[in-house]
Protein backbone atom coordinates (compact mmCIF):
# COMPACT_ATOMS: atom_id res chain seq x y z
CA UNK A 1 0.00 0.00 0.00
CA UNK A 2 1.34 3.60 -1.37
CA UNK A 3 0.93 6.65 1.30
CA UNK A 4 1.51 10.20 0.28
CA UNK A 5 2.51 12.57 3.02
CA UNK A 6 4.96 15.32 4.00
CA UNK A 7 8.08 15.41 3.27
CA UNK A 8 10.21 15.98 6.71
CA UNK A 9 13.51 14.53 6.48
CA UNK A 10 15.44 13.39 3.19
CA UNK A 11 16.73 10.05 2.89
CA UNK A 12 15.39 6.24 2.49
CA UNK A 13 15.02 3.64 4.90
CA UNK A 14 13.78 -0.27 4.58
CA UNK A 15 12.41 -1.88 7.87
CA UNK A 16 9.66 -3.00 10.05
CA UNK A 17 6.78 -0.87 11.98
CA UNK A 18 7.17 -0.24 15.45
CA UNK A 19 4.49 1.61 16.92
CA UNK A 20 5.19 4.10 19.48
CA UNK A 21 1.95 4.78 21.76
CA UNK A 22 1.82 6.63 24.72
CA UNK A 23 -0.84 6.60 27.21
CA UNK A 24 -3.67 9.92 27.43
CA UNK A 25 -3.49 12.09 30.11
CA UNK A 26 -6.89 12.09 31.41
CA UNK A 27 -6.99 15.51 33.82
CA UNK A 28 -9.89 16.13 36.19
CA UNK A 29 -10.69 19.11 38.31
CA UNK A 30 -10.35 18.36 42.03
CA UNK A 31 -11.19 21.40 44.37
CA UNK A 32 -8.52 21.87 46.98
CA UNK A 33 -8.70 23.34 50.89
CA UNK A 34 -7.06 26.46 51.77
CA UNK A 35 -4.50 24.41 53.83
CA UNK A 36 -2.90 22.50 50.63
CA UNK A 37 -2.75 25.02 48.42
CA UNK A 38 1.01 25.18 49.27
CA UNK A 39 1.15 21.66 48.77
CA UNK A 40 -0.60 21.75 45.38
CA UNK A 41 2.13 24.47 44.44
CA UNK A 42 4.85 22.72 45.79
CA UNK A 43 4.02 19.61 43.61
CA UNK A 44 3.63 21.89 40.74
CA UNK A 45 7.27 23.33 41.33
CA UNK A 46 8.49 20.05 41.38
CA UNK A 47 7.05 18.70 38.14
CA UNK A 48 8.47 21.64 36.50
CA UNK A 49 11.80 21.43 37.77
CA UNK A 50 12.17 17.59 36.73
CA UNK A 51 11.49 18.00 33.81
CA UNK A 52 13.75 20.85 33.26
CA UNK A 53 16.55 18.14 34.73
CA UNK A 54 15.13 15.65 32.11
CA UNK A 55 15.78 18.09 29.01
CA UNK A 56 18.83 18.76 30.28
CA UNK A 57 19.63 14.79 30.20
CA UNK A 58 18.21 14.62 26.67
CA UNK A 59 20.48 17.96 25.35
CA UNK A 60 23.60 16.17 26.71
CA UNK A 61 23.02 12.91 24.77
CA UNK A 62 22.24 15.33 21.54
CA UNK A 63 25.44 16.78 22.58
CA UNK A 64 27.29 13.82 21.68
CA UNK A 65 25.56 13.24 18.30
CA UNK A 66 25.62 16.53 17.23
CA UNK A 67 27.30 19.73 18.01
CA UNK A 68 26.65 21.71 20.99
CA UNK A 69 25.27 24.54 18.79
CA UNK A 70 22.59 22.01 17.29
CA UNK A 71 21.28 20.44 20.68
CA UNK A 72 20.79 24.26 21.74
CA UNK A 73 17.28 23.60 20.84
CA UNK A 74 16.66 22.24 23.93
CA UNK A 75 17.86 24.68 25.83
CA UNK A 76 15.25 26.76 24.60
CA UNK A 77 12.61 24.21 25.51
CA UNK A 78 14.07 25.06 29.02
CA UNK A 79 13.72 28.45 29.18
CA UNK A 80 9.86 28.30 28.63
CA UNK A 81 9.80 26.07 31.37
CA UNK A 82 10.67 29.45 33.38
CA UNK A 83 8.11 31.56 31.07
CA UNK A 84 6.17 33.58 33.63
CA UNK A 85 2.90 32.98 32.07
CA UNK A 86 3.08 29.60 32.35
CA UNK A 87 4.50 29.43 35.75
CA UNK A 88 2.83 32.43 37.34
CA UNK A 89 -0.68 31.55 35.78
CA UNK A 90 -0.77 28.31 36.83
CA UNK A 91 0.06 28.92 40.50
CA UNK A 92 -2.16 31.82 40.30
CA UNK A 93 -4.82 29.54 39.02
CA UNK A 94 -3.78 27.04 41.95
CA UNK A 95 -4.83 29.31 44.87
CA UNK A 96 -7.29 31.61 43.28
CA UNK A 97 -9.85 28.78 42.48
CA UNK A 98 -8.73 26.51 45.04
CA UNK A 99 -7.98 23.49 42.05
CA UNK A 100 -5.42 20.74 41.82
CA UNK A 101 -2.37 21.13 40.14
CA UNK A 102 -2.78 18.82 37.02
CA UNK A 103 -6.18 21.40 36.69
CA UNK A 104 -4.53 24.72 36.88
CA UNK A 105 -1.74 23.50 34.59
CA UNK A 106 -3.71 22.19 32.11
CA UNK A 107 -6.16 24.90 31.99
CA UNK A 108 -2.92 27.36 31.59
CA UNK A 109 -1.46 24.79 29.05
CA UNK A 110 -4.49 24.72 26.54
CA UNK A 111 -4.43 28.28 26.63
CA UNK A 112 -0.95 28.98 25.40
CA UNK A 113 -1.45 25.92 22.33
CA UNK A 114 -4.53 27.44 21.67
CA UNK A 115 -2.99 31.31 20.75
CA UNK A 116 -0.29 29.49 18.99
CA UNK A 117 -2.70 27.62 16.98
CA UNK A 118 -4.53 30.75 15.85
CA UNK A 119 -1.20 31.99 13.73
CA UNK A 120 -1.05 31.60 10.54
CA UNK A 121 2.94 31.43 10.55
CA UNK A 122 3.97 27.97 9.89
CA UNK A 123 7.08 28.38 11.82
CA UNK A 124 5.03 30.11 14.97
CA UNK A 125 2.23 27.63 15.08
CA UNK A 126 4.48 24.85 15.10
CA UNK A 127 5.49 25.50 18.59
CA UNK A 128 2.42 24.66 19.51
CA UNK A 129 3.67 21.14 19.70
CA UNK A 130 6.59 21.93 21.39
CA UNK A 131 4.48 23.53 24.36
CA UNK A 132 2.32 20.38 24.66
CA UNK A 133 5.46 17.91 24.56
CA UNK A 134 6.68 19.67 27.64
CA UNK A 135 3.01 20.02 28.73
CA UNK A 136 2.70 16.33 28.73
CA UNK A 137 6.39 15.42 30.44
CA UNK A 138 5.50 17.94 33.32
CA UNK A 139 1.56 15.86 33.60
CA UNK A 140 3.61 12.75 33.86
CA UNK A 141 5.86 13.93 36.49
CA UNK A 142 2.75 15.45 38.14
CA UNK A 143 0.79 12.64 37.86
CA UNK A 144 3.35 9.58 38.67
CA UNK A 145 2.92 8.18 35.38
CA UNK A 146 5.77 6.45 33.53
CA UNK A 147 5.37 6.81 29.68
CA UNK A 148 9.06 6.59 29.33
CA UNK A 149 9.90 4.60 25.92
CA UNK A 150 12.49 2.12 26.52
CA UNK A 151 14.68 2.83 23.60
CA UNK A 152 16.99 -0.31 24.20
CA UNK A 153 14.21 -2.60 23.35
CA UNK A 154 13.25 -1.44 20.26
CA UNK A 155 14.58 -4.20 17.60
CA UNK A 156 16.90 -3.28 14.99
CA UNK A 157 15.63 -1.63 11.56
CA UNK A 158 12.93 -0.51 13.42
CA UNK A 159 10.68 1.99 11.64
CA UNK A 160 8.67 4.26 14.68
CA UNK A 161 5.10 4.85 13.63
CA UNK A 162 3.09 7.57 15.78
CA UNK A 163 0.89 9.77 15.98
CA UNK A 164 3.36 12.76 16.84
CA UNK A 165 7.26 12.33 17.67
CA UNK A 166 9.03 14.82 19.69
CA UNK A 167 12.17 16.36 19.21
CA UNK A 168 13.35 14.09 22.53
CA UNK A 169 12.49 10.93 20.79
CA UNK A 170 13.80 11.72 18.04
CA UNK A 171 17.32 12.60 19.72
CA UNK A 172 17.01 9.14 20.88
CA UNK A 173 17.01 7.92 17.56
CA UNK A 174 20.70 8.05 15.69
CA UNK A 175 21.73 5.37 18.22
CA UNK A 176 19.11 2.95 18.73
CA UNK A 177 18.23 1.09 15.80
CA UNK A 178 15.20 3.60 14.41
CA UNK A 179 15.73 3.88 10.41
CA UNK A 180 13.28 6.13 10.27
CA UNK A 181 9.85 7.66 11.20
CA UNK A 182 6.59 8.09 10.38
CA UNK A 183 3.60 10.54 12.05
CA UNK A 184 0.03 11.22 11.56
CA UNK A 185 0.56 14.96 12.04
CA UNK A 186 3.64 17.20 12.23
CA UNK A 187 4.94 20.06 10.24
CA UNK A 188 8.59 21.01 8.21
CA UNK A 189 9.27 23.98 10.42
CA UNK A 190 9.26 21.63 14.12
CA UNK A 191 11.65 21.33 16.14
CA UNK A 192 11.39 17.51 15.57
CA UNK A 193 12.13 18.14 12.04
CA UNK A 194 14.84 20.27 12.95
CA UNK A 195 16.63 17.55 14.77
CA UNK A 196 15.73 14.78 12.68
CA UNK A 197 17.37 16.38 9.71
CA UNK A 198 20.46 17.36 11.81
CA UNK A 199 20.70 13.67 12.76
CA UNK A 200 20.05 12.64 9.18
CA UNK A 201 16.73 10.55 10.18
CA UNK A 202 14.30 10.00 6.82
CA UNK A 203 10.52 11.24 7.97
CA UNK A 204 7.18 11.61 6.70
CA UNK A 205 4.64 13.44 8.37
CA UNK A 206 0.80 14.21 7.61
CA UNK A 207 -0.05 10.15 7.13
CA UNK A 208 -3.35 11.04 9.47
CA UNK A 209 -4.61 7.55 11.04
CA UNK A 210 -1.71 5.73 9.47
CA UNK A 211 -0.67 5.63 12.94
CA UNK A 212 -4.13 3.11 13.48
CA UNK A 213 -3.71 1.32 10.69
CA UNK A 214 0.08 0.54 10.93
CA UNK A 215 0.89 -2.82 12.07
CA UNK A 216 3.82 -3.71 14.51
CA UNK A 217 6.62 -6.12 12.59
CA UNK A 218 5.17 -4.46 9.14
CA UNK A 219 7.44 -4.48 6.28
CA UNK A 220 7.98 -0.28 5.13
CA UNK A 221 9.73 1.56 3.03
CA UNK A 222 10.03 5.25 3.88
CA UNK A 223 11.02 7.47 1.11
CA UNK A 224 11.53 10.96 3.26
CA UNK A 225 12.24 13.10 -0.30
CA UNK A 226 9.44 12.85 -1.87
CA UNK A 227 6.67 12.08 1.11
CA UNK A 228 5.97 8.34 -0.03
CA UNK A 229 5.34 5.81 2.75
CA UNK A 230 5.26 1.93 1.21
CA UNK A 231 3.85 -0.61 3.34
CA UNK A 232 4.12 -4.43 2.34
CA UNK A 233 6.44 -3.52 -0.46
CA UNK A 234 6.86 -6.25 -2.97
CA UNK A 235 10.34 -7.95 -3.59
CA UNK A 236 10.81 -5.65 -6.88
CA UNK A 237 10.14 -1.99 -5.16
CA UNK A 238 12.61 -2.90 -2.39
CA UNK A 239 14.72 -3.82 -4.96
CA UNK A 240 13.90 -0.83 -6.83
CA UNK A 241 14.14 1.70 -3.28
CA UNK A 242 17.59 0.00 -2.26
CA UNK A 243 18.86 1.25 -5.82
CA UNK A 244 17.52 4.93 -5.13
CA UNK A 245 18.87 4.61 -1.70
CA UNK A 246 22.13 3.89 -2.40
CA UNK A 247 21.67 6.98 -5.74
CA UNK A 248 20.89 9.24 -2.97
CA UNK A 249 23.86 8.20 -0.69
CA UNK A 250 25.94 9.36 -3.42
CA UNK A 251 24.48 12.42 -4.15
CA UNK A 252 24.60 13.43 -0.45
CA UNK A 253 27.93 12.64 -0.14
CA UNK A 254 28.88 14.78 -3.55
CA UNK A 255 26.42 17.75 -2.22
CA UNK A 256 28.85 17.53 0.86
CA UNK A 257 31.41 18.78 -0.60
CA UNK A 258 30.01 21.53 -2.39
CA UNK A 259 29.05 23.20 1.18
CA UNK A 260 32.39 25.16 1.57
CA UNK A 261 32.87 26.18 -1.68
CA UNK A 262 31.12 29.32 -3.47
CA UNK A 263 28.25 29.58 -5.71
CA UNK A 264 29.66 30.52 -8.78
CA UNK A 265 28.14 29.84 -12.12
CA UNK A 266 30.51 28.04 -15.08
CA UNK A 267 30.88 31.14 -16.62
CA UNK A 268 32.51 33.16 -13.26
CA UNK A 269 29.73 34.59 -12.01
CA UNK A 270 29.17 34.64 -8.30
CA UNK A 271 25.91 34.54 -6.40
CA UNK A 272 25.08 34.65 -2.68
CA UNK A 273 23.54 31.75 -0.72
CA UNK A 274 21.67 32.62 2.62
CA UNK A 275 19.65 31.02 5.01
CA UNK A 276 16.75 31.78 6.06
CA UNK A 277 16.27 31.52 10.39
CA UNK A 278 13.59 31.46 12.85
CA UNK A 279 15.61 30.94 16.20
CA UNK A 280 18.90 31.29 16.96
CA UNK A 281 19.51 28.29 17.63
CA UNK A 282 19.31 27.32 14.30
CA UNK A 283 23.24 29.16 12.96
CA UNK A 284 24.84 26.22 13.20
CA UNK A 285 22.71 24.15 11.01
CA UNK A 286 22.78 26.94 8.29
CA UNK A 287 26.64 27.34 8.77
CA UNK A 288 27.42 23.30 8.15
CA UNK A 289 25.36 23.72 5.04
CA UNK A 290 27.62 26.18 3.54
CA UNK A 291 25.51 29.25 4.26
CA UNK A 292 27.16 32.62 3.61
CA UNK A 293 24.62 34.86 5.87
CA UNK A 294 21.03 34.68 7.01
CA UNK A 295 18.89 36.33 4.57
CA UNK A 296 15.94 36.08 6.57
CA UNK A 297 15.70 36.33 10.35
CA UNK A 298 12.34 36.26 11.75
CA UNK A 299 11.54 38.16 14.37
CA UNK A 300 8.21 37.60 15.67
CA UNK A 301 8.72 34.52 17.85
CA UNK A 302 9.43 36.67 21.01
CA UNK A 303 6.43 39.13 20.57
CA UNK A 304 3.78 36.50 20.72
CA UNK A 305 2.32 34.43 23.81
CA UNK A 306 3.16 36.70 26.05
CA UNK A 307 1.74 39.07 28.58
CA UNK A 308 4.01 42.12 27.83
CA UNK A 309 5.85 43.17 24.86
CA UNK A 310 8.94 42.61 24.66
CA UNK A 311 11.49 45.54 25.96
CA UNK A 312 14.92 47.09 24.32
CA UNK A 313 17.12 44.80 26.31
CA UNK A 314 15.56 41.53 25.48
CA UNK A 315 15.32 42.28 21.81
CA UNK A 316 18.97 43.36 21.92
CA UNK A 317 20.04 40.64 23.47
CA UNK A 318 18.96 38.03 20.94
CA UNK A 319 19.68 40.07 18.01
CA UNK A 320 23.20 40.44 19.37
CA UNK A 321 23.41 36.53 19.76
CA UNK A 322 22.69 36.11 16.02
CA UNK A 323 25.08 38.70 14.59
CA UNK A 324 28.14 37.19 16.87
CA UNK A 325 27.15 33.66 15.44
CA UNK A 326 27.01 34.82 12.25
CA UNK A 327 30.55 36.82 11.99
CA UNK A 328 31.75 37.59 9.59
CA UNK A 329 29.21 36.67 7.22
CA UNK A 330 26.23 39.44 6.99
CA UNK A 331 22.59 39.13 9.18
CA UNK A 332 19.43 40.27 7.79
CA UNK A 333 16.57 40.89 10.44
CA UNK A 334 13.02 41.41 9.40
CA UNK A 335 11.02 43.51 11.77
CA UNK A 336 7.92 42.25 13.11
CA UNK A 337 5.79 40.75 10.47
CA UNK A 338 2.45 39.93 12.59
CA UNK A 339 -1.44 41.38 13.14
CA UNK A 340 -2.75 42.59 16.19
CA UNK A 341 -4.75 39.69 17.11
CA UNK A 342 -0.58 37.79 17.18
CA UNK A 343 1.21 40.57 18.64
CA UNK A 344 0.70 40.45 22.41
CA UNK A 345 -1.92 40.39 25.07
CA UNK A 346 -0.85 43.73 25.85
CA UNK A 347 -1.72 44.78 22.62
CA UNK A 348 -5.50 45.71 22.58
CA UNK A 349 -7.08 46.52 18.87
CA UNK A 350 -10.44 45.63 17.44
CA UNK A 351 -10.31 42.77 15.57
CA UNK A 352 -10.25 42.62 11.46
CA UNK A 353 -12.05 40.83 8.91
CA UNK A 354 -9.40 40.42 6.84
CA UNK A 355 -6.27 40.60 9.07
CA UNK A 356 -4.12 39.35 6.03
CA UNK A 357 -4.87 42.86 4.18
CA UNK A 358 -5.41 44.71 6.99
CA UNK A 359 -3.32 46.51 10.20
CA UNK A 360 -0.17 44.15 9.77
CA UNK A 361 3.77 44.10 9.76
CA UNK A 362 4.78 47.65 8.87
CA UNK A 363 1.22 48.92 8.81
CA UNK A 364 0.56 47.87 12.45
CA UNK A 365 4.16 49.17 13.72
CA UNK A 366 2.97 52.89 12.22
CA UNK A 367 -0.18 52.84 14.08
CA UNK A 368 1.87 51.61 17.47
CA UNK A 369 5.17 53.36 16.65
CA UNK A 370 6.56 52.98 20.30
CA UNK A 371 6.87 49.13 19.45
CA UNK A 372 8.56 49.86 16.42
CA UNK A 373 11.28 52.58 17.64
CA UNK A 374 11.47 50.16 20.70
CA UNK A 375 13.00 47.15 17.81
CA UNK A 376 14.59 49.36 16.02
CA UNK A 377 16.89 51.03 19.23
CA UNK A 378 17.49 47.07 19.47
CA UNK A 379 18.85 46.56 16.41
CA UNK A 380 20.72 49.46 15.70
CA UNK A 381 22.52 48.20 19.08
CA UNK A 382 23.05 45.41 18.21
CA UNK A 383 24.68 46.38 14.68
CA UNK A 384 27.76 47.16 17.04
CA UNK A 385 28.07 43.51 17.25
CA UNK A 386 28.28 42.09 13.57
CA UNK A 387 27.06 42.89 9.72
CA UNK A 388 23.21 43.51 10.49
CA UNK A 389 21.10 44.37 8.24
CA UNK A 390 17.10 45.71 8.52
CA UNK A 391 14.15 43.96 6.09
CA UNK A 392 10.94 45.69 6.87
CA UNK A 393 7.92 43.75 5.60
CA UNK A 394 4.75 44.39 3.69
CA UNK A 395 6.13 47.78 2.32
CA UNK A 396 2.96 48.99 -0.25
CA UNK A 397 4.76 52.64 -2.10
CA UNK A 398 7.73 54.47 -1.27
CA UNK A 399 6.67 57.14 1.09
CA UNK A 400 6.73 54.39 3.86
CA UNK A 401 10.23 53.35 3.46
CA UNK A 402 11.16 57.13 3.94
CA UNK A 403 9.05 57.27 6.78
CA UNK A 404 10.46 54.19 8.26
CA UNK A 405 14.32 56.01 7.68
CA UNK A 406 12.97 59.12 9.16
CA UNK A 407 11.79 56.67 12.39
CA UNK A 408 15.16 55.11 12.01
CA UNK A 409 16.55 58.49 12.15
CA UNK A 410 15.02 59.77 15.20
CA UNK A 411 16.45 56.29 16.88
CA UNK A 412 19.90 57.05 15.94
CA UNK A 413 20.55 60.71 17.07
CA UNK A 414 19.22 59.44 20.82
CA UNK A 415 21.49 56.79 20.88
CA UNK A 416 24.07 59.46 20.12
CA UNK A 417 22.83 61.16 22.62
CA UNK A 418 23.01 58.39 25.24
CA UNK A 419 26.53 57.28 23.43
CA UNK A 420 25.84 53.83 23.06
CA UNK A 421 27.11 52.29 19.99
CA UNK A 422 25.97 51.49 16.70
CA UNK A 423 26.38 50.99 12.99
CA UNK A 424 25.81 54.81 11.61
CA UNK A 425 25.86 53.18 8.01
CA UNK A 426 23.48 49.86 8.73
CA UNK A 427 21.65 49.30 5.97
CA UNK A 428 17.71 49.30 5.90
CA UNK A 429 16.01 47.38 2.95
CA UNK A 430 12.47 46.73 1.77
CA UNK A 431 10.89 43.12 1.43
CA UNK A 432 8.75 42.92 -2.29
CA UNK A 433 5.74 41.06 -1.94
CA UNK A 434 3.21 43.11 -2.63
CA UNK A 435 2.10 43.82 -6.29
CA UNK A 436 2.07 47.74 -5.73
CA UNK A 437 5.44 47.59 -4.42
CA UNK A 438 6.79 45.29 -7.44
CA UNK A 439 5.98 48.01 -9.77
CA UNK A 440 6.92 50.73 -7.83
CA UNK A 441 10.01 48.68 -7.16
CA UNK A 442 12.53 51.30 -9.09
CA UNK A 443 11.26 54.58 -6.95
CA UNK A 444 11.48 51.98 -3.62
CA UNK A 445 14.83 51.03 -4.31
CA UNK A 446 16.18 54.52 -4.46
CA UNK A 447 15.01 55.00 -0.89
CA UNK A 448 16.20 51.32 0.12
CA UNK A 449 19.62 50.33 0.27
CA UNK A 450 18.54 46.63 -0.47
CA UNK A 451 15.15 45.09 -1.63
CA UNK A 452 14.04 41.28 -1.10
CA UNK A 453 11.42 39.57 -2.92
CA UNK A 454 9.08 37.54 -0.52
CA UNK A 455 7.80 35.05 -3.17
CA UNK A 456 5.20 33.26 -0.93
CA UNK A 457 3.46 36.31 -0.16
CA UNK A 458 3.60 38.29 -3.48
CA UNK A 459 2.34 34.85 -5.18
CA UNK A 460 -0.82 35.03 -3.11
CA UNK A 461 -1.75 38.74 -3.58
CA UNK A 462 -0.22 38.93 -7.47
CA UNK A 463 -2.78 35.84 -8.40
CA UNK A 464 -5.85 36.44 -5.66
CA UNK A 465 -5.05 32.98 -4.12
CA UNK A 466 -4.75 31.82 -0.60
CA UNK A 467 -1.59 29.37 -0.92
CA UNK A 468 -2.97 27.50 2.46
CA UNK A 469 -6.35 27.12 0.19
CA UNK A 470 -6.44 23.93 -1.18
CA UNK A 471 -9.80 24.89 -3.45
CA UNK A 472 -7.44 27.34 -5.27
CA UNK A 473 -4.00 25.92 -5.33
CA UNK A 474 -4.02 25.33 -8.90
CA UNK A 475 -4.01 29.43 -9.19
CA UNK A 476 -0.77 29.63 -7.08
CA UNK A 477 1.55 29.12 -9.75
CA UNK A 478 5.12 29.52 -8.70
CA UNK A 479 5.78 28.89 -12.88
CA UNK A 480 3.25 31.34 -14.10
CA UNK A 481 5.35 33.59 -16.85
CA UNK A 482 3.56 36.63 -15.56
CA UNK A 483 5.25 36.11 -11.91
CA UNK A 484 8.44 35.92 -13.62
CA UNK A 485 8.37 39.37 -15.18
CA UNK A 486 7.12 40.73 -12.12
CA UNK A 487 10.32 39.63 -10.71
CA UNK A 488 12.40 40.60 -13.48
CA UNK A 489 11.07 43.77 -13.42
CA UNK A 490 12.13 44.19 -9.52
CA UNK A 491 14.80 42.77 -9.96
CA UNK A 492 16.21 45.43 -13.33
CA UNK A 493 14.28 48.13 -11.34
CA UNK A 494 17.05 47.48 -8.50
CA UNK A 495 20.30 47.22 -10.41
CA UNK A 496 19.54 50.38 -12.66
CA UNK A 497 20.07 52.28 -8.86
CA UNK A 498 22.96 49.98 -8.37
CA UNK A 499 21.17 48.00 -5.76
CA UNK A 500 21.26 44.35 -4.95
CA UNK A 501 17.88 41.85 -4.83
CA UNK A 502 17.65 38.47 -2.73
CA UNK A 503 14.80 36.41 -2.70
CA UNK A 504 13.71 34.82 0.21
CA UNK A 505 10.62 32.57 -0.35
CA UNK A 506 10.58 29.20 -0.80
CA UNK A 507 11.09 29.60 -4.71
CA UNK A 508 14.79 30.11 -3.93
CA UNK A 509 14.68 26.66 -2.53
CA UNK A 510 13.45 25.07 -5.13
CA UNK A 511 16.38 23.16 -7.58
CA UNK A 512 13.39 23.91 -10.42
CA UNK A 513 13.74 27.88 -10.53
CA UNK A 514 17.33 28.30 -9.56
CA UNK A 515 18.40 28.30 -13.46
CA UNK A 516 15.79 31.23 -14.55
CA UNK A 517 16.22 33.03 -11.22
CA UNK A 518 19.87 33.06 -11.96
CA UNK A 519 18.70 34.07 -15.63
CA UNK A 520 16.53 36.88 -14.48
CA UNK A 521 19.40 38.32 -12.31
CA UNK A 522 19.03 37.55 -8.83
CA UNK A 523 22.03 38.69 -6.90
CA UNK A 524 21.36 36.62 -3.64
CA UNK A 525 19.11 33.04 -3.07
CA UNK A 526 17.74 32.53 0.96
CA UNK A 527 16.35 29.39 1.50
CA UNK A 528 15.99 26.72 4.62
CA UNK A 529 19.83 25.79 4.62
CA UNK A 530 18.56 22.06 3.74
CA UNK A 531 18.47 22.82 0.40
CA UNK A 532 21.75 25.31 0.33
CA UNK A 533 23.56 21.75 -1.32
CA UNK A 534 21.14 21.23 -3.90
CA UNK A 535 20.72 25.13 -5.08
CA UNK A 536 24.86 25.57 -5.18
CA UNK A 537 25.24 22.05 -7.21
CA UNK A 538 22.69 23.75 -9.63
CA UNK A 539 24.60 27.46 -9.86
CA UNK A 540 28.22 25.43 -10.21
CA UNK A 541 27.01 23.40 -13.13
CA UNK A 542 25.13 26.17 -15.10
CA UNK A 543 26.38 29.06 -17.07
CA UNK A 544 24.80 32.42 -16.49
CA UNK A 545 24.48 33.30 -19.80
CA UNK A 546 22.53 30.25 -20.98
CA UNK A 547 20.49 30.83 -17.97
CA UNK A 548 19.67 34.44 -19.10
CA UNK A 549 19.21 33.31 -22.23
CA UNK A 550 16.64 30.59 -20.87
CA UNK A 551 14.74 32.99 -18.47
CA UNK A 552 14.50 35.50 -21.57
CA UNK A 553 12.79 32.88 -23.84
CA UNK A 554 10.83 32.05 -21.12
CA UNK A 555 9.24 35.51 -20.53
CA UNK A 556 8.50 35.86 -23.83
CA UNK A 557 6.97 32.61 -23.64
CA UNK A 558 8.45 30.85 -26.43
CA UNK A 559 9.51 27.71 -23.49
CA UNK A 560 8.12 26.05 -20.53
CA UNK A 561 9.50 26.11 -17.38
Amino acid sequence: MVYKGMALSPGIAIGRVYPLKRAAHKVHRRSVLPNEVKREISRFRKAVDDTRKEMISVEDKVKKALSSKKSSIFEGYRLFLEDKMLINETETLIKDQRVNAEFAFSMQLNKIIMEFKKIKNDYLKERARDVSELGRRVMSHLMDMDDKVLWGDIPPDSVLVAYNITPSDTAHMKSNNIRAFVTDTGGKTSHTAIVARALEIPAVTGLRDFSVIAEAGQDIIVDGENGIVITDPDEETVINYKRERKRYQDEQHSLQKLMDLPAVSTDGVTFGIEANIEIAEEIATALAYGAEGIGLYRSEYMFINSETLPGEEEQYAQYKTVCEKMLPYPVTIRTIDLGADKLSDAVKLPPEQNPMMGLRSIRLCFKIPEIFKTQIRALLRASAAGNLKIMIPMITNVSEIKKVKMIISEAKRELEKEGAPFNARVEVGAMIEVPAAAVAADLIAEEADFLSIGTNDLIQYTFAADRMNENVDYVYEQGNPSLMRLIKFVIDSAHQKQKSVALCGEMASDPAFTKILMGLGLDTFSMSAIAIPKIKKIIRTTSAREAKDFADKFIAGSCSQ
